[in-house]
């Protein structure tokens, strides 16, 4: 028989509530901050940046983009630059330094119209 505590648990530590649909979260490598990615109710996307400090998620930033924002992933970068790309509901792929996130990096078109 097995006991409770040998099966996989989810231990919810923050919560918080949100004004927009989140599509993806990740943790920035090597640091307590993340990225929730997601749209807000207008049809915009949204990039939010959060630092978890004494038990608190703290937003540190919003950045709200023309397109909502489906995906996100921390692999097309290194660990010293942690850029994230992302990809949109129109078919681009963006990569975004978090320091200063207002404009990509780099930006692509994966779908034709």
């Amino acid at each position: 028989m097995s006991s409770p505590l040998s099966k996989p648990q989810i231990i919810a530590h923050i919560q918080k509530s949100l004004n927009f649909t989140v599509f993806d979260t990740k943790w920035i490598p090597s640091s307590a901050k993340f990225v929730c990615v997601g749209n807000f109710p207008r049809g915009t996307g949204v990039l939010q940046i959060y630092e978890v400090q004494q038990g608190e998620a703290l937003l540190i930033r919003e950045v709200e983009k023309p397109k909502p924002i489906k995906c996100a992933t921390f692999g097309a970068s290194s660990l010293q630059q942690r850029h994230i790309a992302t990809g949109d509901f129109d078919g681009n792929l963006n990569i975004w330094n978090l320091e200063v996130p207002d404009v990509p990096c780099t930006a692509s078109r994966l779908i034709k119209k």
